[in-house]
């Protein structure tokens, strides 16, 4: 039996890991409390009723995610908290429990106003190569006034306060601490995250939302990784199996941060080496390696063999720069049938996404 102790939740001080900060604003936010934000905490439990409401935070992850191919299923989500919890006890059955998993950490941050669920990020560790590990963010999510009004009856706004900052800094000061107890780094390379393309939706708003998303990872200094096949021929390295026996395998932009942020890069395309580009896609894959079935796992390894057999050059876009899904499925078939499974003729989708961002 695992002692009751350790699946309380664990309070998480951001001043823990000012010296993993990237640039100037994530050192001011380590030390400074969030307004109406008192505290971040790690959950350990599956229930969390002794810090917040759970049906809070499903609510929040609905409502920033609202798309059935974004979701995972919220039972997934919950055995992934027990499962963590039985692998740090270190107690009877938590090595089959850690086979499972192997060198991958799933943590997850809710930060709490009182017991309300304001924000929340998912994340994963994972070794990249030989002295690094990287992260993978999952999921993070921020309440706006319109949620607040809805589920507490509240006109607070948690947006735009600097929660986007604070959570790099926790995923890239936790994801430390589990990669030197698992003893395979001493550093962290940065964190990924996957994002829809521009355009990756079917109505004007989901379409200008989907640009609205990759500024915002742009301003915590992420940027799209792309495969140049020749003549800016570009494609993506990310495939992303299905989630849910409800939803589609899909191709989205694989973003990159780089722990410390060279300003150098967001003024245009840069490139970085195709070992390092690589590694990022098979960790990428990796997270998903343990729920997938053979078939799926034999499917990722040949995207990205395929897609890096084809590369000339990894470079990191700037969202300025990064075109449209329609313009992208032109140079990438693979891309071309998801735009024509989703959305219909490629044209018409072209058409639609010029229309809606004007």
């Amino acid at each position: 039996m695992v002692p009751r102790a350790l699946f309380r939740n664990r309070v998480i001080s951001p001043n823990d890991y000012r010296h993993l900060a990237g640039n100037r604003k994530e050192v001011e936010l380590a030390g400074l409390p969030l307004p109406g934000v008192d505290r971040l905490v790690e959950i350990r439990s599956p229930e969390g009723k002794r810090d917040f409401n759970p049906k809070d935070y499903r609510a929040l992850y609905r409502y920033c995610f609202p798309e059935p191919d974004e979701q995972s299923p919220w039972s997934s989500m919950k055995g992934t908290f027990s499962d963590m919890a039985r692998i740090d006890s270190g107690t009877e059955g938590s090595e089959e429990v850690r086979k499972t998993y192997g060198m991958l950490r799933y943590r997850d941050v809710v930060a709490l106003s009182g017991r309300r669920v304001v924000g929340f990020t998912s994340f994963v560790t994972m070794p990249l190569d030989t002295g690094n590990a990287v992260v993978y963010s999952l999921y993070s999510g921020m309440a706006d006034q319109a949620f607040m009004i809805t589920q507490y009856g509240s006109t607070d706004n948690f947006r735009g306060k600097g929660m986007a900052s604070l959570f790099m800094l926790l995923r890239h000061g936790m994801a430390e601490e589990d990669a030197r107890r698992l003893g395979y780094a001493g550093n962290v390379a940065g964190t990924m995250m996957d994002a829809s393309f521009i355009g990756q939706a079917d109505t004007g708003t989901g379409i200008r939302e989907t640009r609205a998303r990759l500024e915002i990872h742009q301003r915590l200094g992420a940027l799209a990784l792309m495969l140049d096949t020749g003549s800016d021929c570009w494609i993506t390295p990310c495939f992303q199996p299905a989630l849910s026996e409800h939803s589609n395998p899909i191709l989205m932009h694989l973003l990159f941060r780089e722990r410390e942020v060279n300003p150098e890069r967001l003024g245009g395309v840069s490139e970085i080496g195709l070992g390092l580009a690589r590694n990022l896609a098979g960790a990428y894959a990796s997270t998903y390696s343990w729920q997938s079935t053979p078939a799926e796992i034999s499917e990722m390894d040949g995207f990205i063999e395929t897609r890096f057999a084809a590369a000339k050059r990894a470079i990191l876009v700037p969202v300025e720069r990064l075109p449209d899904m329609a313009a992208l499925a032109s140079m990438d078939t693979m891309l071309k049938a998801q735009v024509e499974r989703d959305y219909g003729p490629v044209g018409e989708h072209a058409a639609r996404i010029k229309t809606s961002l004007g």
